[in-house]
């Protein structure tokens, strides 16, 4: 959205950029954590095999707690898988 009238400036918000922060404050260093959708896109990839793990947290829960949404899945991208 716009923000402002005399100077207006972009201001980014909603679902989208919510859930994209708390995955962001959730995640580990140096690994790529993705979304459901994104999950299943990758999983159905023509020409790549990723091995893909679910996200799990420290007491065993699945995905994240997002704000309005309640707890999210999520996995992380482990690797591709070798080529046979």
């Amino acid at each position: 959205g716009v923000v402002g009238r005399a100077m207006p400036r972009y201001c980014l918000f909603g679902d989208t950029v919510n859930f994209a922060s708390r995955m962001e404050s959730t995640s580990k260093r140096m690994q790529i954590q993705i979304s459901e959708l994104t999950y299943y896109l990758l999983r159905n990839a023509p020409n790549h095999k990723f091995k893909m793990g679910m996200r799990r947290g420290p007491d065993g829960s699945a995905g994240v707690e997002v704000k309005g949404k309640g707890r999210v899945m999520t996995y992380w991208i482990d690797g591709i898988e070798e080529a046979t």
